[in-house]
């Protein structure tokens, strides 16, 4: 179920700290660097075709927690707590079949973006965009994603990077429409090498445990 709470952006500075592995951490430095020069607004961007970053890559590789940890950062280099918030848009939770439901719900997403109240500058993802916004012409594309395609192309052209960036996560490139990837900065995130990903795993088990021992 999806009801309005989902978009209600939070404070950036209140997402958990994680621990990026090495090959993301300069996809992070990347992202923290292209959003202070906007967020900062030294120049006359507000027109910038720019508008933020697409990622890439297989499951599992940081996609959507390396947004966040940048997310996390950025608030916390711009000086004031609350100065940035982090909305996270599920591309499978907003998508409806039933006629116009999926289009009033991303419509209401930048609603959120256009708030002339909100004066914190805000961070939006949508992960697993392919959910929404399936190419023009692909076998799976049914007529309500040509609609959703039509909002989000006229709502990107108008977002102002400085004060709001995009991001959008997908494992499936192949069936993100090209008007998408040519609006955000593609970025591929890295695989993991069985070592790294085998010690990865080994943590967690060890966290589980751990937090399993208090217990008894």
């Amino acid at each position: 179920m999806y009801d309005d709470n989902d978009l209600r952006p939070m404070n950036a500075g209140e997402l958990v700290k994680v621990d990026l592995l090495p090959q993301l951490k300069e996809t992070r430095k990347i992202i923290v660097k292209t959003c202070m020069y906007f967020f900062k607004g030294n120049l006359d961007i507000d027109n910038s075709p720019f508008k933020g970053f697409i990622l890439t890559g297989p499951p599992g590789t940081g996609k959507t927690e390396v947004v966040k940890q940048a997310a996390r950062e950025i608030d916390s280099k711009l000086g004031v707590v609350g100065e940035v918030e982090f909305l996270l848009i599920d591309g499978a939770s907003i998508a409806a079949p039933k006629w116009g439901e999926a289009e009033k719900k991303l419509r209401k997403v930048f609603h959120e973006v256009d708030d002339p109240h909100r004066r914190a500058k805000l961070i939006l993802l949508f992960d697993d965009i392919e959910s929404l916004m399936l190419t023009r012409g692909t076998d799976l594309a049914k007529e309500w994603h040509y609609s959703m395609n039509s909002i989000l192309f006229h709502e990107l052209d108008k977002v102002n990077p400085t004060n709001c960036m995009i991001f959008a996560t997908t494992n499936r490139p192949d069936l993100v429409d090209d008007a998408i990837m040519t609006r955000l900065y593609h970025i591929e995130a890295p695989s993991l090498p069985i070592e790294q990903l085998m010690e990865v795993v080994d943590q967690i088990l060890d966290s589980s445990y751990a937090e399993e021992f208090k217990k008894k």
